[in-house]
């Protein structure tokens, strides 16, 4: 049964990454156009001056799932039920702080962002920090919820819960904006998203799961356990708001909201490739912590993180090499001109990410082990340099002073130093996996450096010209990588559906 929860929630997943995938390529140059430059400026600006509020959860995300998978696999029903409603409680409490903090963050928005933003935006800007907020403090105990879900490894109604907001989000943004309310309404729409979500969850761990929250007093060493594993997740979310949102903060603040918008187009195609690596590593993170907890031996552990590895290089390769080759003349179709910088922020952003969601599987695994408290330092550190040299950085050399300042924050801290973490500290094998990736980096690295060359030569001006060279890109890229630089496993992966669809259509 949980075999089955597991491979279902592996298709669910890319269906919803599709769908992920496809809805805003369809949806983001309408909103972009309705919205217009500045407002979607703003709109980006202050979701990531929002996005700090979610440091409030002080990495107890992870934790749930530790703890609830943990005692799972040991059959302990009832330390299961505590953890769950001390985790409800604490998460209950969190939220009310969020809206505390958010109403602070509301109230100062004219004496951080006045160099950057007009009197009217800094009006705007205050409204959306507090409709923004709101939504955050709801998360909190809706984490709760599908964190529990997730640790039971009921994959099929998380990865159907997700789908539904996949879709539902993108309608209601565009009704607020035909009505005319801007960045407002989408403001408000997500947090109606939000808001509807929260039921569900509640309704499937109580009805369906029989699992149920036992308001009682925890040991005071466990709460200390789960604090020091806790601790350093929490430096992690910090580092990773340090990266992802800061820039654009600080954008906003020296530079403007037009270059936040700009940016922002930019990071989307990373969070594309981000939500493709992860579609696997999260499905898994339960399944390694159950194997750290049973004592799983380097050697299994390194296999497997060569082989989801290697199932999320096929995949992501193909979504960056194409993009390098057909990026530039995909935004500019699909935003517009004035976007055209965006792709040299997705670059510079893009390439030296790969390594980490790679390996992401490696940090599922350090922090089943509880040995991530090395990473989150590294990375703190890294991440206070990205942001000092990206402040000094923005005068002078603007959106790409940014992207450059954490595309040699990614390479050293994410590449380099952990790496060698893996392989000192871990036990992981990381030549092996290197030696694994390099082969399989033949392929993309010539139909790269091909669909560059031809760019060159033949200029892309339509979509129709665009799609063709797509189809054709992919095409020859699955026929080679299948043919050169697939093992068995992979190849039985892409070859058994493809049988079964042709047996279907045969009857």
């Amino acid at each position: 049964m949980q075999k089955n929860e597991l491979k279902s929630g592996v298709i669910l997943s890319y269906i919803n990454l599709g769908l992920g995938t496809v809805i805003p390529f369809i949806y983001t140059p309408i909103m972009l156009r309705m919205l217009g430059q500045a407002e979607y400026g703003l709109f980006s600006l202050a979701s990531s001056a929002v996005s700090y509020l979610s440091l409030l959860s002080f990495g107890f995300g992870s934790t749930i799932i530790r703890y609830i998978s943990k005692y799972r696999a040991e059959k302990d029903k009832k330390s299961e039920e505590k953890a769950f409603g001390f985790f409800l409680i604490l998460y209950c409490v969190l939220a009310l702080l969020v809206l505390l903090c958010g109403a602070i963050i509301a109230n100062n928005v004219e004496a951080i962002f006045q160099k950057g933003l007009s009197a009217n935006e800094l009006k705007k800007m205050k409204v959306l920090v507090m409709i923004m907020t709101f939504n955050s403090a709801l998360s909190f105990p809706n984490s709760v919820f599908s964190s529990m879900i997730t640790a039971n490894e009921k994959y099929i109604f998380r990865k159907l819960v997700d789908m539904f907001s996949t879709v539902l989000a993108p309608l209601a943004n565009l009704v607020a904006l035909y009505l005319g309310y801007a960045s407002v309404g989408m403001a408000t729409a997500a947090t109606v998203v939000q808001f509807l979500m929260l039921p569900v969850n509640i309704y499937y761990c109580l009805r369906k799961l029989h699992i149920k929250p036992v308001i009682e007093k925890l040991p005071i060493a466990l709460i200390k356990e789960m604090l020091g594993f806790s601790v350093f997740v929490f430096i992690g979310s910090i580092v990773d708001m340090l990266f992802w949102a800061t820039d654009k903060v600080i954008l906003g603040m020296l530079s403007g909201s037009v270059a936040v918008a700009i940016y922002n187009v930019g990071g989307t195609f990373n969070n594309m490739v981000m939500n493709l690596s992860t579609s696997i590593s999260g499905v898994l993170t339960p399944r390694v912590t159950g194997m750290v907890v049973k004592d799983a031996s380097k050697d299994e552990l390194t296999n497997l993180f060569i082989r989801v590895g290697r199932l999320q290089f096929i995949v992501i390769a193909l979504i960056v090499s194409g993009f390098t080759a057909f990026g530039q003349a995909f935004i500019t179709l699909w935003a517009g001109k004035d976007y055209h910088d965006a792709y040299w922020v997705a670059i510079l952003t893009m390439f030296p990410l790969c390594v980490p969601l790679i390996q992401n599987i490696g940090l599922t695994i350090v922090t089943a082990q509880n040995k991530h408290q090395f990473r989150s330092i590294i990375y703190m550190i890294i991440a206070i340099l990205n942001v000092v040299t990206t402040y000094i950085a923005v005068p002078y050399c603007g959106i790409l002073g940014a992207a450059t300042c954490s595309c040699f924050a990614y390479i050293l801290g994410q590449g380099i130093v952990m790496n060698i973490y893996y392989y000192k500290v871990t036990g992981l094998d990381i030549p092996l996996f290197w030696k694994n990736i390099l082969k399989m980096a033949i392929v993309p690295g010539i139909m790269m450096f091909s669909g560059l060359l031809i760019n060159r030569i033949y200029e892309i001006d339509n979509w129709i010209i665009f799609l063709i060279g797509i189809i054709v890109f992919t095409g020859i890229y699955i026929v080679l990588m299948y043919e050169v630089s697939f093992n068995e496993y992979e190849r039985s992966i892409f070859r058994e559906p493809l049988k079964r669809i042709i047996k279907r259509i045969k009857g």
